[in-house]
């Protein structure tokens, strides 16, 4: 890790949500006080999140309920930018979407149409779209197979395994991705993280470069790699998926430029001349 590099030196924060800035219903320590020094201090701010379990507005809401500043107009979803690949691909298309009804909602508002269970399964969907899909059923695992075989494209909103939650973890939209993948024998196209597109988008928001931008994240698979493969600096914080032993051990494009504990670790290194806080 990086001992001369200051947080404070980036112009732009691309702030991961889960695990970061919250765990289920909880606001991680640092996170509604960072926000607010980098607005205060003339710095961007975007959150982003890899989830597809919850709309741009939903995921606003939330993250204003639980205390994070302003957060109105700088959310991106990995669930939003899914949709939008998909409409441009099959402008006006059908869908089957293994996932909330949040995600349903964002395809059918791209102009997508998104098919019914109780519809026949013919004919075949122009794509199926897995995202978190907490009401799976075998029904709905099995249709989401067939279409898939039928010759339906395959979209992956993310490969995260497992789920930060405030009393651990619970399977991830990439457990789900691995068993349509695995017994269908086709590969998704991935479109949130580790993929860089989001990040991008991210980054056009803010009007930001990579060489500006701070990535934030707890997966390093996830975060890390997407942050380094969009060409910007990563920090890692200990809050969510990966402990200390494990971002240590991080080598590659996995391994974070800097750590903390959390949100407030990574504020206090911002406003002190003393960057050698980032531990390792």
């Amino acid at each position: 890790m990086s001992q001369s590099l200051s947080p404070a030196q980036f112009t732009t924060y691309l702030l991961d949500l889960d695990g970061v800035v919250y765990r289920g219903a909880l606001l991680l320590p640092g996170a509604a006080e960072f926000v607010a020094w980098a607005d205060e201090s003339g710095h961007k701010v975007v959150f982003v999140s890899n989830n597809s379990f919850a709309t741009v507005a939903e995921v606003t809401e939330k993250l204003a309920r639980l205390g994070a500043p302003r957060p109105e107009g700088r959310v991106v979803t990995a669930g939003s930018a899914t949709a939008d690949a998909v409409a441009a691909r099959f402008p006006g298309g059908s869908v089957y979407a293994l996932a909330n009804e949040s995600l349903a909602v964002v395809l059918r508002s791209a102009g997508l149409r998104v098919i019914a269970d109780e519809e026949p399964e013919r004919p075949t969907p122009d794509a199926v779209v897995v995202g978190l899909d907490r009401g799976l059923t075998y029904p709905r695992l099995r249709r989401a197979l067939r279409a898939v075989l039928g010759g339906a494209a395959l979209y992956a909103v993310n490969r995260d395994p497992r789920l930060p939650i405030e009393d651990g973890f619970e399977p991830g939209t990439g457990s789900l991705v691995a068993a349509v993948e695995y017994s269908s024998g086709q590969r998704a196209e991935l479109i949130g993280k580790p993929a860089p597109g989001i990040l991008l988008q991210a980054m056009r928001l803010a009007g930001a470069t990579p060489t500006e931008t701070l990535v934030v994240g707890d997966g390093l698979s996830l975060d890390i790699v997407a942050g380094h493969v969009a060409g910007a600096t990563t920090a890692l914080v200990l809050s969510g998926l990966t402990n200390a032993a494990e971002a240590e051990a991080a080598t590659g494009d996995r391994r974070p430029e800097l750590v903390y504990d959390n949100l407030a670790g990574l504020l206090a290194a911002a406003t002190t001349s003393a960057p050698a806080d980032a531990q390792g």
